[in-house]
């Protein structure tokens, strides 16, 4: 009897330690932000962003470092994050109700990724000019999904690994910075928009491959869905 007792008493203390760890690792954000280093060996990362201005870059010394920059207090996005068998699980989201229509109102975004593990990227944009400026992190997979807004994102890099990419393209014009030394397949299914894919060659079907496509031992898969607006794709050296 003894024994079964204690027994619960570890297990409900394992209990109470896991949801205090989780209580630790949530705030409410507004200016600088961090997540410290652990021993999680790859990231899965959900940002979800209103509305403004967002630059998500690579170079952070932490997991992640930025900056929150909102004069609306209900605007502070969450931030958890969670370690789980070695892989850090960041979220970062927004409350989108309300948001559509800025004004005076403030809502600028700097958020800093690391490159010194792989990362699982996962974005989401309401109305926003948004600048992904991704070369240097070690992208393992890639999601954007914008809904209004400018976007641009840079994906012009020496990369080490191979990865996949959607992109799902709302209202607003995209441009798209590509690797021309890396082989880079798209997949483009469009609606009301147009593209621009100087550089790379028709396959036919909405499918583009660069010259180097099948050439080299890293490639980039990139599926695109053209909502209204011009999609432009930028081969750089």
């Amino acid at each position: 009897m003894k024994k079964i007792l204690i027994i619960s008493i570890a297990g409900m203390l394992g209990i109470a330690s896991y949801w205090m760890y989780s209580i630790l690792k949530t705030d409410r954000v507004s200016g600088p932000l961090t997540i410290e280093k652990d021993d999680a060996k790859s990231l899965d990362v959900e940002i979800e962003f209103g509305a403004g201005n967002l630059l998500i870059e690579g170079g952070a010394k932490q997991w992640v470092n930025g900056d929150i920059n909102t004069n609306v207090k209900k605007w502070y996005p969450t931030v958890v994050y969670k370690n789980k068998r070695n892989v850090g699980y960041v979220e970062i989201h927004q409350k989108t109700k309300g948001l559509s229509a800025l004004g005076k109102k403030k809502n600028d975004w700097q958020v800093q990724l690391t490159n010194e593990v792989p990362v699982n990227l996962d974005v989401e944009m309401g109305v926003s000019d948004a600048e992904l400026d991704l070369a240097g992190i070690r992208l393992s997979h890639l999601s954007v999904d914008a809904g209004v807004g400018d976007t641009t994102v840079n994906l012009a890099d020496d990369w080490k690994d191979s990865f996949d990419a959607e992109f799902d393209l709302g209202v607003g014009d995209a441009e798209i910075r590509l690797p021309q030394k890396t082989g880079v397949k798209l997949t483009v299914s469009k609606g009301v928009g147009s593209i621009n894919a100087k550089g790379f060659i028709s396959e036919g079907k909405g499918v583009y491959v660069n010259e180097a496509y099948g050439k080299t031992d890293i490639d980039i898969h990139l599926k695109v869905d053209v909502g209204v607006g011009e999609v432009t794709f930028l081969l750089v050296e």
